[in-house]
């Protein structure tokens, strides 16, 4: 008898959740050096003082295959090759020790030879298929998150980065920036030239902000900003670079249109602590800035 769907679908969605939630855990290097070392002494006191008698015949070596694989798995192929080369030295010197030094220096070799063979496989295999594994998600995650057009972030990822900030209590700053007078553009010279237009803005963001702020396409002409560890004076600073640059930029399609943008900016803690209250104050700005540039025309 099948399962029913609403609860397979619900088993699916928690082991993806608890499996996600792992390896963000053992991305962590200095967790992940933590388990894998843990498990390391695990292995070398079941190896060095095995047990006196066991219920089945079993090598504890093996045990050595645990640390090596969570090293490939959740860092790759080459610390998974690094844990297996501790692993076999390991090996190695508790065979050399157990005897007294009467291990036959070709009979220790040939061991360290065939467990590194053995743990290398194991960490060749299960490294490669986790950096491909990470590969293709990596790659499925950008498209997920970029807007098509402009190749900057879309509004999830925008939410997302907001939520981790909010969570690390790291200073930041929102900014809200609308493309002045872009259906005139499109009436006179095409949604060709429209496009190019939020093109532009999107590329001379690219090139004021740092990599490690975020730049989304917040829908149609508008655009949000995340500057991390910034003030309002870094904000003003980035304003001001953005409508000079712009103003050097010229569409093909319109040489003579001239691109402004209004901007609006909110600074966390000071002008409001979720997501709604900030964009709310860069919105109101915004157009406050949209409103007083045309009544200075």
């Amino acid at each position: 008898m099948y399962p029913a769907p609403e609860l397979s679908g619900t088993h699916r969605a928690l082991a993806t959740l608890i499996t996600e939630r792992l390896r963000l855990l053992l991305e962590r290097r200095s967790i992940r050096f933590a388990v894998v070392g843990f498990l390391l002494i695990a292995a070398s006191t079941f190896t060095f003082f095995p047990a006196p008698v066991q219920a089945v015949d079993f090598d504890p070596r093996w045990i050595f295959i645990l640390p090596v694989a969570i090293a490939a798995i959740a860092a790759g192929l080459r610390e998974g090759l690094t844990v297996a080369l501790i692993s076999v030295a390991l090996i190695g010197l508790f065979a050399a020790a157990a005897t007294g030094g009467a291990y036959g220096e070709a009979a220790l070799v040939t061991l360290v030879a065939q467990w590194f063979a053995l743990l290398g496989i194991v960490a060749a295999v299960l490294g490669a298929f986790a950096e491909a594994h990470y590969s293709v998600q990596s790659s499925l995650m950008q498209l997920a998150t970029t807007d098509p057009l402009t190749k900057v972030s879309n509004i999830e990822r925008f939410y997302h980065e907001l939520s981790v900030l909010q969570a690390s209590k790291t200073p930041y700053v929102v900014m809200i920036l609308d493309l002045d007078e872009l259906k005139t553009l499109n009436d006179q010279h095409g949604h060709q030239a429209g496009s190019m237009a939020i093109q532009t803005v999107a590329n001379v963001l690219r090139s004021v902000v740092r990599g490690t702020d975020t730049i989304a396409r917040y829908g149609g002409d508008e655009f949000v900003v995340i500057l991390k560890d910034a003030d309002r004076v870094g904000a003003q600073i980035v304003t001001n670079r953005v409508r000079t640059l712009l103003a050097d930029q010229k569409l093909p399609q319109a040489p003579e249109a001239l691109l402004t943008v209004s901007m609006g900016v909110a600074v966390a803690g000071e002008d409001g602590a979720t997501s709604e209250e900030l964009l709310s104050v860069a919105d109101k700005a915004m157009y406050e800035d949209k409103r007083s540039r045309k009544m200075a025309v």
